[in-house]
């Protein structure tokens, strides 16, 4: 019986927990800031340790989430150039000249072409 009552506590706490996720996404996914306001606010007591970080961390950088969702402006653009950089140069294992690697990386980022 105790086993029992165990497992139907961990589905509970699961089903809580996924509950709560949902709420953000939707939150999220609608870019609505006051919903995910709502979400915090409603879970803040809630007796779940990790979600209690979670929100915890929400309510922290609530001021940068919601710029997030107001604005559609993303550094996506620009962290996969550095990463793209980064694996040319490991590629490479150093080239001999700075000139051949701004090269290759232009070339690899289609921003010119090889003369034929």
């Amino acid at each position: 019986m105790i086993v029992f009552l165990h497992s139907y506590y961990s589905i509970y706490k699961l089903e809580q927990a996924y509950d709560i996720y949902q709420d953000f996404l939707y939150a999220v996914k609608n870019k609505e800031i006051e919903k995910f306001k709502e979400t915090i606010e409603k879970y803040k007591n809630i007796s779940n340790n990790y979600i209690k970080t979670v929100i915890v961390t929400f309510k922290k950088y609530l001021k940068y989430i919601g710029n997030s969702l107001k604005y559609s402006y993303s550094n996506g653009g620009v962290e996969g150039l550095n990463n793209k950089i980064k694996v040319i140069k490991r590629i490479g294992f150093g080239y001999r000249s700075f000139l051949n690697l701004r090269r290759r990386i232009l070339i690899m980022s289609n921003l010119i072409e090889i003369r034929k």
